[in-house]
């Protein structure tokens, strides 16, 4: 399955290349598999200080928190939701929020 995945830039040094792209990962890996396997491969832009905070959408829904200073993200849907549940068409957008409170951000997502 292929999937669009994008971020915002956290610097103008940040923008030498796009950050889109495309990659295919199959329809029974969960959300899970896909942060993980983009945080393999240092996909989101690591900050001098390590604490970056993203929120990730999927097809344009808040789905998770990701902090460069949690060992895991937090997820506002179910981690284990395979990208075929998403539709036909996935779309992954990471969000940059700066240095604000993971915490924070993730209770407000959840509604916590």
């Amino acid at each position: 399955m292929i999937i669009n995945v994008d971020r915002s830039s956290v610097a103008m040094g940040d923008d030498i290349r796009p950050h889109a792209e495309t990659v295919d990962l199959p329809e029974s890996s969960t959300i899970a598999e896909a942060v993980a396997y983009l945080r393999q491969r240092k996909y989101l832009a690591p900050i001098a200080g390590g604490r970056a905070t993203w929120v990730l959408e999927v097809n344009g829904r808040p789905a998770a928190v990701i902090a460069q200073q949690w060992a895991e993200p937090k997820f506002a849907v179910d981690p284990s939701d395979t990208l075929g549940s998403f539709g036909g068409e996935v779309s992954l957008m990471f969000r940059y929020r700066a240095q604000i409170d993971p915490d924070d951000l993730y209770d407000t997502l959840s509604g916590g």
